[in-house]
C-alpha cells in the first residue's frame, strides 16, 4: 500500500505508514475512476503541490489555481471525475469542505439570479457548472455570452470556490479555440477518452462492487459480460451512453441476481440480460472467406494479416518482442460492386476475434462526412470521426476525392486538411484503430503520388479485381436461390452469353455484384410480366419459381447499317488506303456479329502518318463515328490531345493528367497529335511518365477506347521505334499521302460548292496549274488540304474586292455574286517576281561568262516551254529537278552568278524564292559525330525553296574525313528525298571539284548540271578594271587606259595557277586609288578641281606586274 502523504510503500495489511507515522487510507480515492491514467497522474501533481506547500510555515497559506475544464463525450464521466476530485481534495486539504455544488445549463438563469448567495454558499468547495456548451453562442452570433458572468467573477474569488466546467467537445472546443482569454483562466483540462468494452465491463463491475456490494462472478460470466460491451461498442450509434449503459447494465445484473434469492452468492451467466453473439474462433471467420466469390488473392492476403497479427498479439502478452502493437492500416482497390465494404467489416471481425482490436466495428464514411463547409472544421469533423471508429475500422471510401486534383494542378484545400488531419491520427493512434481507404486503383494511386506520405502510413495494399463472367453468373444464382428461383438450362446459357458481353465492354464504373443484383431484379419483374399473361392460380410451384428464356433482358446483337458512316468518310477526297482499312474492318465486325460472334474486336490501336491538314483528325472522328455504330465503343466521342495536355509541369502530376485524359476517353477515341513529341529526348522524363501510364491503360482497359497517334511520317517512325511497348500496341499504321494537285483541286470546288459558287472550265484550269507549283515546291509543312482552304478563302474575299466596284452596274446579275473567275484566284509567285527577261539582260551584263550564260538560257528555254505547254493542255506541270557543278578559278565570280542565279530560277518558276545560303565546310561540319547531319539538315531546311550555295565544295571529301563524309552522305540523302524543292550549286576549283565527283559515284548522279567559268582574258579584265572604277565615279585618261592595257597583258602571259581574276583588278584598283591620292596631295589647291580627283593618269597605274 502507498502512502497518500509520503508516497512510500507499506505492507498490505498496514493501518499506519511505517515511514511518516500518518495513517493509511484503506482506499485510494482515485481508484473510483476506470482508465483515465493521465488524469489522475495530474491529480497526483496537484496533491504533490499542495502538500509540499502545507510543509512549509512560511507559504502554507499560499493558493494555487486549480480551476478546471472537463471535456468529453456523454457517459464518459465527467460528472464522476467532479465527485471524485472534490473527495480527493477533501481528503488533502486542498478544499476546506467536501462540497460540490452542481449547475446544469438548465438551472444556469436560476443560480444567476441569486449569486451572491449561491456562490458564497459554494465557499470552500468546488462549484461546477455542467452542460456549458448549451450555454455557448454559435459561431456567428452577436449575443452575450452568458458565462461571461462568470469568467469575470471569478477572477475577483481569489481560488475560493475551485471552478469547473464540464461539456461536449462539439461546441466547448470551438468556444476555447476562439476565446483564449476565457480558457487562460483554468489551469487544467481534463479530457477524457471514450471508454472502451474493457473499461465499460470495469465500471459496470465497481458499480456492482460499489452501490451493491457484489464482487464474485462465475467464468461464464465474466466472458459474456466482456462480450456483451463488446458488442454494445460494436453496435453503437451517436446516442450511445457509454458509462451510463454500464451503470445500468449494471442495475439490471443486480435485479436478475437478487430474484435468484439467497442462494445467490455470485453473478452468473443468466444474469447478463441481452443479446450477445455466439463467440467464434479465427478459424470460423476466415471460413466464411471461401463463401465468398471470386476474391481468391484478397482471400490470401486477409489470411496473411489474420496470422500475422495474432502472431505479434500472442508475442506481445507473453511479453517476447515489442509490447506496443504496430499500426495496420489498409489501401483496399477495386471497382464498384466488388466487395470493398465486405471485406472491410469481415476485417473487422478478424482483427476483434484476435485481440488487436476492442470491438471491431465499422465506421463508414466518405469524403461528404469527412470535410466541413467551413474554414478550420474539417480536422475536427475528422476528429470525432477517428474517435467513433476508436477500437474498430474506419472506412473511408472513396479516399481519393479528399486530394482531387484538377487538370490545372491544383488541390482541394478542404480535402487536404481531412487527409493530413487523418495522417495526423493514424500515427497518434496507432493501434487503437485502424483506417481502410478505400477506391478505385488508379485514382487511389494518384492520391499517393500527390501526396507520398499517405503511402507509408499504410502497411497493407489490397486489390479485388472484376468479378469474371462465370463469378458474376455464380453471384447472380445467389440472388436466385435466396428469392427460390431456378434458370432453365437455356435461360443459364443466354444470361452467361448476355454477362460475357456486358463484361467485356464494361467500364471503371461497371457495379459487378449491383449489376448482377439490378439485372435479376429486372428478369425477375419480365417473368412476373409472362405469368401475368396466364391464370396464375393453375401454374405449379415450378413453373412459379422457374426462369426462361424470355425473362431475360437480352436483345442479341444486330447487324447495323453503317453505310451513311462510311459515306462521311468516302465522301472526302483521297484517302483510298484509309477508306479501305475502316470499309474491311467494318465488313468484318458486321459479318462477325451476323455469325453471334460479338467478342472477336478487342481493340486495334492506330499510327496515323503524314503531313499537316490531311485529313488526320477528321478520320479519326469518323472512324470513332463508325465503332460506335457497330458497337465497338460505347460512346464513340473523340477527345484531342497533345503533349500540353498529357505532360504536366512537375514530377508525379504528368501520370495523373494522362491518367485524366484517359477516362474521359473511355468508350471513344484518345487522338493524340504530333505525339512523338512525347519523347523530345533521353532526358524528357516527364513524356516517358505520359508514355508509359499510357502503354499502362491501354493494357489494362483493352477493348474500353481507342487510341490513335498522329505526326508527321519520320518522326512517328522513329517514336514507335523508341519504344518496344509502342510497337506492340499500336499494330495498324495508316499513311496519309499528301493530297495530288488533283486532289487539291477538287477539295477547292467542294468547298466553293458548298457556298453556292460556280467555277467555268478555264477557273478550274488555273486553280489545278497553280495547285501543281504548290505540290511541287512543297516541304514538309506543307498544308494540303489547309492550302486548298486557303486559297479558297483569298479567292471569295478577292471576290468581293472586284465586285464591288461592279454592283451598281445595270448589267450586273446575282449569279456574279456566286462566279468565281481567274481574276480572283491568288496571284500566282511568278507573276510577283521579276520578268526572266529583265533577270537575264542583268546576266548579259555580267562580264565574260559566255558558256555559262548560254546554259542558262537554254534552261530558261526550256523552262518556257513547259510552262506553255501546261497552259495548252497538253501536259501536265513538271518540276524541273536541277542542282549544279560550278567551276573555276579564284575571281571568276562563281559567288556571283550563284547569288544571280537564285533571281534566274524564279523568274523561271524552277524556285518560290531567291534565297541563297551560302555554306562551306566550316559552317556544314559539327565538332562531333553525329552533330554534323543535324547541321546540314538545318542548313538543308533553311534553303528550302532555293539556292544552297557551298563553296570549296571538295574540302568535305579529304582522305579518312569522317566528318566530311557525314555531311555529304547527309546532303545526298535531302538531294534524294527534296527533289526539286531547293538546288544545290557545289563550287570550287576544276580539277579539285572532278577529283571530288569521282571518289563519290553517288554524288555525281545528284548534280544535273556543270558549269564552268573561263578566266577573263585581256579585254574582259579591262572591262572589270573600268566597271569597278566607274562605280566609284574614277575614269581613266586614254593614255592611263593604254598603259592599263599593256600591264594587263603582261599579266595575263605571266599568271600562274593562283591569279585572281577579278581579284587581281580590284587590288590593281585599290593600288591606283592610292597612287592618285598621293599624286593629287602633293598639288597646290589652285591647280585643284572636281576632274582632278576623278581622273586616272598614267602615272597613278604602277609600272611592276
Amino acid at each position: 500500500m502507498i502512502c497518500e502523504h509520503c508516497h512510500k510503500e507499506n505492507r498490505s495489511i498496514a493501518k499506519f505508514c511505517r515511514w511518516c507515522g500518518k495513517p493509511l487510507v484503506s482506499q485510494n480515492v482515485l481508484d473510483r475512476l476506470v482508465g483515465l491514467a493521465d488524469v489522475k497522474q495530474q491529480l497526483k501533481t496537484v496533491v504533490d503541490t499542495y502538500t509540499y506547500l502545507h510543509s512549509r510555515k512560511d507559504i502554507m497559506n499560499v493558493r494555487l489555481s486549480v480551476n478546471a475544464i472537463i471535456i468529453g463525450e456523454t457517459g464518459t464521466g465527467k460528472t464522476a471525475l467532479a465527485e471524485v476530485i472534490r473527495d480527493y481534495f477533501y481528503q488533502h486539504k486542498i478544499i476546506d469542505k467536501p462540497k460540490l455544488t452542481m449547475v446544469d445549463a438548465v438551472d444556469y438563469q436560476r443560480f444567476v439570479d441569486k449569486w451572491d448567495d449561491n456562490v458564497k454558499k459554494a465557499k470552500d468547495g468546488i462549484l461546477f457548472f455542467d452542460n456549458v456548451q448549451k450555454l455557448l453562442p454559435d459561431r456567428y452570433s452577436n449575443q452575450v455570452n452568458p458565462l461571461d458572468k462568470l469568467f469575470v467573477e471569478m477572477d475577483k474569488w481569489d481560488e475560493n470556490p475551485i471552478v469547473m466546467i464540464a461539456g461536449l467537445p462539439k461546441g466547448l472546443d470551438d468556444f476555447l479555440a476562439a476565446n483564449p482569454a476565457a480558457q487562460n483562466r483554468f489551469k487544467y483540462t481534463f479530457r477524457l477518452p471514450t471508454p472502451g468494452y474493457q473499461e465499460l465491463c470495469d465500471i459496470c463491475k465497481l458499480e456492482l462492487r460499489t452501490k451493491y456490494g457484489i464482487a464474485a462472478y462465475s467464468p461464464a460470466a465474466e466472458n459474456k459480460l466482456q462480450r456483451f460491451f463488446q458488442y454494445q461498442v460494436k453496435i453503437k450509434d451517436e446516442t450511445f451512453g457509454y458509462a451510463h449503459v454500464a451503470i445500468k447494465t449494471a442495475e439490471d445484473i443486480f435485479t436478475s441476481f437478487i430474484s435468484r434469492g439467497a442462494e445467490a452468492v455470485m453473478v452468473e451467466e443468466s444474469d447478463i440480460r441481452g443479446y450477445v453473439p455466439e463467440e467464434r474462433s479465427l478459424e470460423d471467420i476466415l471460413s466464411d472467406l471461401d463463401r465468398y466469390i471470386g476474391m481468391d488473392e484478397v482471400k490470401k492476403a486477409v489470411r496473411e494479416i489474420a496470422f500475422t497479427v495474432h502472431n505479434n498479439v500472442q508475442r506481445a502478452q507473453r511479453g517476447l518482442g515489442e509490447q506496443e502493437k504496430s499500426g495496420i492500416h489498409i489501401v483496399l482497390t477495386g471497382n464498384p460492386g466488388t466487395g470493398k465494404t465486405t471485406i472491410a467489416r469481415k476485417l473487422g471481425e478478424i482483427l476483434e476475434s484476435i485481440g488487436y482490436l476492442d470491438s471491431g466495428h465499422v465506421v463508414e464514411v466518405d469524403r461528404s462526412k469527412m470535410v466541413s463547409p467551413y474554414q478550420g472544421e474539417t480536422p475536427k469533423v475528422v476528429d470525432r470521426l477517428c474517435d467513433k471508429a476508436m477500437g474498430g475500422i474506419l472506412f473511408v471510401d472513396e479516399a481519393y476525392t479528399l486530394a482531387p486534383l484538377s487538370q490545372s494542378g491544383d488541390k482541394d484545400q478542404q480535402g487536404t486538411q481531412a487527409l493530413e488531419q487523418l495522417m495526423k491520427r493514424m500515427e497518434d493512434d496507432r493501434g487503437k484503430f485502424v483506417v481502410i481507404a478505400a477506391g478505385y486503383r488508379q485514382e487511389m494511386d494518384n492520391l499517393f503520388r500527390i501526396n507520398p506520405g499517405v503511402r507509408s502510413r499504410f502497411s497493407y495494399f489490397l486489390n479485388i479485381d472484376d468479378y469474371t463472367p462465370d463469378q458474376l453468373y455464380q453471384i447472380m444464382c445467389v440472388f436466385a436461390k435466396e428469392k427460390k428461383y431456378v434458370f432453365t438450362p437455356e435461360a443459364e446459357e443466354l444470361t452467361l452469353k448476355m454477362i460475357s458481353e456486358l463484361y467485356n465492354s464494361r467500364g471503371k464504373d461497371f457495379a459487378n455484384g449491383r449489376t448482377m443484383r439490378q439485372i435479376f431484379d429486372m428478369i425477375v419483374a419480365k417473368q412476373a410480366e409472362r405469368l401475368q399473361k396466364v391464370d396464375i392460380s393453375t401454374l405449379t410451384n415450378e413453373q412459379m419459381m422457374t426462369i426462361d428464356v424470355a425473362d431475360i433482358p437480352y436483345e442479341a446483337p444486330k447487324a447495323v447499317d453503317y453505310t451513311e458512316c462510311l459515306a462521311k468518310l468516302n465522301g472526302m477526297v483521297g484517302l483510298s488506303a484509309v477508306k479501305k482499312e475502316i470499309s474491311n474492318l467494318a465488313a468484318f465486325l458486321n459479318l462477325q456479329i451476323r455469325r453471334g460472334e460479338t467478342n472477336t474486336f478487342q481493340g486495334k490501336h492506330y499510327v496515323f502518318s503524314g503531313n499537316p491538314g490531311t485529313g488526320k483528325t477528321t478520320v479519326a472522328r469518323i472512324m470513332a463515328d463508325v465503332f460506335r455504330t457497330l458497337g465497338i465503343l460505347s460512346r464513340g466521342q473523340l477527345i484531342e490531345a497533345d503533349r500540353a495536355k498529357l505532360v504536366a509541369g512537375y514530377s508525379g502530376q504528368t501520370a495523373i493528367k494522362t491518367n485524366q485524359l484517359i477516362d474521359s476517353a473511355m468508350g471513344g477515341v484518345l487522338f493524340i497529335d504530333e505525339a512523338y513529341t512525347l519523347k523530345s529526348s533521353d532526358q524528357d522524363s516527364f513524356g516517358a511518365e505520359a508514355i508509359d501510364t499510357l502503354l499502362k491503360r491501354l493494357e489494362d482497359d483493352r477493348g474500353k477506347f481507342i487510341c490513335i497517334v498522329a505526326g508527321y511520317t519520320d518522326q512517328m517512325h522513329d517514336f514507335i521505334d523508341t519504344n518496344p511497348g509502342l510497337k506492340s500496341r499500336f499494330t495498324q499504321t495508316i499513311h496519309f499521302d499528301d493530297y495530288t494537285p488533283d486532289e487539291l483541286t477538287e477539295i477547292f470546288i467542294n468547298l466553293a460548292k458548298g457556298k453556292n459558287f460556280t467555277i467555268d472550265e478555264e477557273t478550274q484550269g488555273a486553280i489545278h496549274r497553280q495547285f501543281e507549283q504548290l505540290y511541287l515546291r512543297r516541304d514538309k509543312n506543307f498544308g494540303n488540304a489547309r492550302e486548298a482552304r486557303r486559297m479558297f478563302d483569298q479567292a471569295v474575299e478577292k471576290q468581293s474586292q472586284r465586285l464591288v466596284t461592279q454592283m451598281n452596274n445595270p448589267d450586273f446579275k446575282d449569279e456574279d455574286m456566286y462566279r468565281i473567275t481567274v481574276a480572283d484566284l491568288e496571284v500566282s509567285q511568278s507573276e510577283r517576281v521579276r520578268p526572266l527577261d529583265e533577270v537575264l539582260n542583268e546576266l548579259d551584263d555580267f562580264i565574260g561568262m559566255r558558256s555559262v550564260k548560254n546554259m542558262i538560257r537554254r534552261l530558261a528555254v526550256q523552262s518556257m516551254f513547259m510552262k506553255q505547254r501546261a497552259a495548252m493542255g497538253a501536259g501536265k506541270v513538271q518540276q524541273m529537278s536541277m542542282n549544279f557543278i560550278l567551276t573555276g578559278n579564284p575571281g571568276t565570280g562563281k559567288t556571283s552568278i550563284a547569288r544571280k542565279m537564285g533571281e534566274v530560277l524564279q523568274s523561271m518558276e524552277i524556285l518560290p524564292t531567291s534565297r541563297v545560303i551560302e555554306a562551306s565546310r566550316a559552317t556544314l561540319v559539327g565538332k562531333y559525330m553525329g552533330e554534323t547531319p543535324k547541321i546540314v539538315n538545318n542548313m538543308c531546311d533553311k534553303a528550302m525553296g532555293g539556292i544552297l550555295f557551298i563553296d570549296e565544295a571538295y574540302t568535305l571529301s579529304s582522305e579518312n574525313d569522317q566528318y566530311g563524309k557525314e555531311a555529304i552522305d547527309t546532303l545526298m540523302k535531302r538531294m534524294e528525298d527534296d527533289r526539286g524543292k531547293f538546288v544545290v550549286i557545289a563550287a570550287g576549283y576544276k580539277n579539285e571539284m572532278e577529283t571530288f565527283l569521282a571518289v563519290n559515284p553517288g554524288l555525281a548522279s545528284r548534280f544535273s548540271h556543270k558549269m564552268h567559268i573561263d578566266d577573263y582574258n585581256e579585254d574582259e579584265l579591262l572591262a572589270i578594271f573600268k566597271k569597278m572604277a566607274s562605280k566609284d565615279n574614277y575614269k581613266l585618261s586614254p593614255e592611263a587606259e593604254f598603259k592599263l592595257m599593256d600591264l594587263i597583258c603582261r599579266k595575263v602571259i605571266s599568271k600562274s595557277s593562283s591569279f585572281g581574276n577579278a581579284r587581281e583588278m580590284r587590288n590593281m584598283l585599290d593600288a591606283t586609288i592610292q597612287q592618285l591620292s598621293m599624286r593629287v596631295s602633293s598639288m597646290s589647291q589652285s591647280e585643284i578641281t572636281q576632274e582632278t580627283y576623278q581622273l586616272i593618269m598614267p602615272e597613278d597605274i604602277k609600272e611592276e606586274i
